[in-house]
């Protein structure tokens, strides 16, 4: 795996926001080159399968692949990378053509601890990681962000509408 390769964060918009599973898994093959990746989900305070953190499994010896995927007003995005874990978010806008510095705010608080994998169970204050946390161009009427945990370089964002 190239550099270049490691630091690309793939953005992915959708236009509804029930995107399936099969469409998440289909774009982090793509993203990755893994073709035989799964996904699997389990939540970091009880353990269940159904719910928690999306997480990619890749066959022993591959690099590891992050997923993360939030959904508001119709819309999906999904963000993969190989840089290290990954959170997303994104909110529409309570009228359309505005924007609030609390909803910016909250957008990136919330792709923190969706990296994390902690969710709103802890407070973000309390979360010492290194990080890269940056702003999304989003679709008219809504607000979102990306924070990768690493200590490397800036990750580069390779965004497509799906």
């Amino acid at each position: 795996m190239t550099d270049d390769e490691r630091l690309r964060v793939h953005v992915t918009w959708l236009p509804d926001d029930d995107a399936e599973a099969s469409v998440v898994l289909q774009l982090v093959r793509a993203a990755s080159g893994v073709d035989d990746a799964r996904l699997a989900r389990m939540c970091r305070s009880c353990g269940s399968d159904r719910h928690g953190k999306p997480e990619v499994v890749v066959p022993a010896g591959r690099s590891p692949v992050f997923v993360s995927l939030s959904r508001s007003g119709g819309r999906t995005v999904v963000a993969i990378t190989r840089s290290g874990p990954i959170g997303v978010d994104v909110e529409a806008c309570p009228r359309a053509g505005t924007t609030s510095s609390e909803l910016v705010e909250w957008v990136r608080t919330e792709s923190l601890v969706k990296a994390t994998g902690h969710g709103l169970t802890i407070d973000p204050a309390e979360i010492d990681e290194s990080r890269h946390t940056i702003d999304l161009d989003a679709p008219d009427g809504f607000v979102a962000a990306v924070t990768i945990l690493t200590n490397g370089p800036s990750p580069v964002l390779s965004v497509t509408e799906g």
